[in-house]
């Protein structure tokens, strides 16, 4: 059988082969395609006998949920005209539930097969594959559709954003000049609703300023106030940490909020959905394998896009000069692309070239327009801007299809500011963590917010940098990352399994430290100086991302049941006992 795979992540795609292999007994030859355009056009020319498709593999050109179901909707009628509905599968966001007026429509197309919710797993697209649903089998869905303002009219706001937006007039230190250039770009993001839920946790000196000075304000207050007298009852909520999700109802149109408690779901049962969802049934654990994988040839179109993210300071952007300088030695053609708040790839390449500036900085916005106008350094090309050049003007995925498409591995520096476009087009994740415990509350909030939005916690690794021998072992930063828990400690989220992550340890080494600062001092780039044991561990990472040629040893670390079962009853500052 022959399968075109729609989906941005490789590892995803070989895991859903491989199940399907080993339960059906049958061979799947498949490609990958990781834009729509891309897809349509590999769909129209081969001849495939299943298809499947994800609706987030690129993000739509709007930010309003209605336009973008429209032009998903033409893309997917465009698709039916040269493929066969009923064998294309379609994989839906977050958002979806059976029975919506986006899927029946799609249903009167004849796309019969799509997976919401809980349904898209790996066991589900594999049943797909072998077995598409049938008209009859889809049509039960679709006899209570929701009218599409319950689709399209969310007021939910994650803490996350919340807080970026508090932080945002906060950082300005009472300037009043700019609250309403900042409001007025908050609310070109957001629904009316979801407005009337962030007024209410702005400073009192912004809503007082906003209330004098700012007709958007305005008029965000009287929609929700007119709203709110047609419709008394309508609820509001914020998505916060607190463990049962308070609702706030606004009543006859004032800003006064009346407190709705919700019983808290026990937490043995928050433990038994977690065990079931993510423990499989069987496990294999061992404490430290030696695994040797045999690279031959890398065929000429091998394409990798990393992002890397930690908190500040931690050492992000030296692990990705590390590995890229190694990588662009090797005649790999290389990118490095800075969508940082700081911009450090500018201050690094450019600071003793006033025409390496001008390069550089506009290398982002060109690419973000298909052009490719990198700063170059043989094989290594630089992708950066000016600090403080908004990110949030550059298209995410003509941007990295315009990269990937001059470059074999494309090396992403990110914030926890980085807009999550990015992530989600990176086929790996490297969160990079120090021994600076205090910044892991940090690490698990944003992995939360990756998580909530659909990102897939199998795209994460872990490079643990600045790494030194002491009663704070590398397994405990790990376990520390796994899970998210709240300031007030009243809510637990596991993240991924620590048994099952993949992660690298780059030693500190004072000599090293040394050599660095040497580097960044002198502008030069001589990682191939420091120690044996740095350069080792930095290979294992480099593998990973781009596998040489001949035998590669790759040191695979697990978690063991003995391990587990030794650590019981001991303290520790991140799982809950």
């Amino acid at each position: 059988m022959k399968v075109l795979f729609g989906l941005s992540n490789e590892d995803t795609v070989k895991g859903i082969v491989k199940f399907y292999e080993d339960k059906y007994k049958e061979k799947l030859e498949y490609k990958i395609a990781y834009y729509f355009k891309n897809f349509s056009s590999e769909i129209a020319t081969g001849d495939y006998d299943r298809a499947v498709l994800s609706e987030e593999l690129e993000k739509m050109p709007t930010k309003s949920y209605a336009e973008a179901d429209k032009l998903l909707f033409e893309y997917i009628d465009g698709i039916t005209n040269n493929f066969e509905a009923r064998n294309l599968i379609l994989i839906t966001s977050e958002r979806r539930k059976l029975g919506d007026n986006f899927l029946a429509r799609l249903f009167v197309l004849g796309v019969y097969t799509t997976l919401t919710g809980s349904d898209r797993t790996k066991g589900k697209v594999c049943a797909a594959i072998n077995s598409p649903t049938t008209k009859k089998e889809a049509r039960r869905y679709y006899d209570n559709n929701t009218s599409a303002t319950d689709v399209y009219n969310s007021s939910e706001v994650s803490e996350l954003e919340l807080r970026r937006i508090i932080t945002y007039f906060k950082n300005l230190n009472g300037d009043t000049s700019k609250y309403c250039e900042i409001f007025d770009r908050v609310v070109s993001q957001y629904t009316t609703e979801q407005m009337a839920v962030i007024i209410k946790c702005l400073p009192k000196d912004v809503t007082a300023f906003l209330q004098d000075n700012s007709e958007s304000y305005k008029n965000i207050v009287n929609l929700s106030n007119i709203q709110m007298t047609q419709s008394p009852v309508q609820q509001t909520k914020i998505v916060t940490n607190e463990p049962n999700n308070n609702k706030y109802e606004i009543k006859n149109g004032n800003e006064i909020a009346e407190k709705i408690v919700v019983k808290e779901v026990p937490k043995e049962k928050i433990v038994e959905k977690v065990v079931e969802k993510e423990v499989p049934k069987v496990i294999t654990q061992v404490v430290e394998k030696e695994v040797v994988k045999q690279y031959f040839d890398v065929p000429k179109d091998y394409k990798k896009t990393v992002c890397f993210v930690g908190a500040p300071k931690v050492g992000t952007t030296f692990c990705i000069n590390a590995i890229g300088t190694y990588l662009a030695k090797q005649k790999v053609k290389t990118a490095f692309v800075d969508l940082t708040r700081k911009r450090d790839m500018y201050t690094i390449y450019t600071y003793d070239n006033t025409g390496k500036r001008n390069i550089a900085g506009d290398s982002l916005r060109y690419a973000s327009n298909g052009k490719n106008e990198p700063l170059i350094y043989d094989k290594l090309s630089i992708y950066t801007a000016v600090p403080g050049e908004d990110r949030k003007s550059y298209n995410p995925s003509v941007l990295v299809n315009t990269i990937v498409k001059n470059n074999n591995v494309v090396l992403i520096d990110a914030d926890f500011s980085t807009p999550l476009d990015y992530f989600r087009l990176a086929q790996d994740i490297y969160i990079v963590q120090d021994m600076n415990i205090l910044n892991i509350s940090q690490i698990t909030m944003f992995l939360r917010e990756l998580k909530q939005r659909g990102i897939g916690m199998d795209k994460i690794k872990i490079i643990i940098n600045k790494y030194v021998n002491c009663s704070l072992s590398s397994k405990d930063i790990v376990d520390g990352i796994a899970t998210y828990t709240s300031y007030d400690l009243k809510m637990y989220d596991e993240l991924f399994n620590p048994k099952r992550i993949q992660y690298f340890i780059l030693p500190f080494d004072v000599e090293n430290y040394k050599k660095y600062i040497d580097m960044v001092y002198k502008y030069s780039n001589k990682f191939s100086s420091f120690t044996k044991d740095f350069q080792e561990n930095l290979n294992q990472i480099i593998n990973t991302i781009y596998p040489t040629k001949g035998d590669v040893s790759v040191e695979e670390k697990h978690y063991t049941q003995e391990e587990s079962q030794k650590s019981k009853g001991k303290f520790s500052l991140f799982r809950r006992k």
